[in-house]
């Protein structure tokens, strides 16, 4: 028995999953991050995502552990598709200080049919809700290989 390597077509059938880096984007200047399908129909798919990034903060607050948590919905059946997700970014830093920022996502993805390998660009602004309400621009640009 021959054993072939999944193409896309096979993958999105099932609970996909992909790993990605991010620069900037919603882990700050940089992160990893692990998403995975958790539902797909035919011209969308539901996604959530869950990251790591290290950030310099300042020298009062020390270096921040940054977690990008989101879900995101993959709108399109070809190779351009479109993104648009809501999230919690959660920090904690090496001086024990805590942050949260809503995090948006809203995105550009490419991914051709037989390939694992995927692209994002994407506007990701951070969002402050606990103290005072402000909404900073941002944006990212992602790399990832699907599983």
């Amino acid at each position: 028995m021959i054993l072939m390597p999944k193409t896309m077509a096979q993958v999105s059938g099932e609970k996909a999953k992909s790993i990605f880096l991010e620069l900037g984007g919603s882990g700050g200047l940089g992160s990893i991050n692990y998403e995975k399908t958790i539902s797909n129909q035919s011209k969308s798919l539901l996604n959530y995502r869950i990251g790591f990034s290290l950030a310099p903060i300042d020298k009062n607050n020390g270096t921040g552990l940054v977690f990008p948590l989101m879900i995101n919905k993959v709108l399109g059946n070809g190779t351009h598709k479109m993104e648009l997700g809501l999230g919690q970014g959660i920090t904690i830093t090496t001086k024990g200080q805590f942050f949260a920022l809503g995090l948006a996502n809203f995105g550009y993805r490419h991914q051709k049919a037989e390939s694992h390998w995927f692209y994002r660009a994407n506007y990701t602004p951070l969002i402050s809700y606990i103290i005072s309400r402000q909404w900073q621009h941002w944006a990212g640009f992602s790399i990832g290989y699907q599983i």
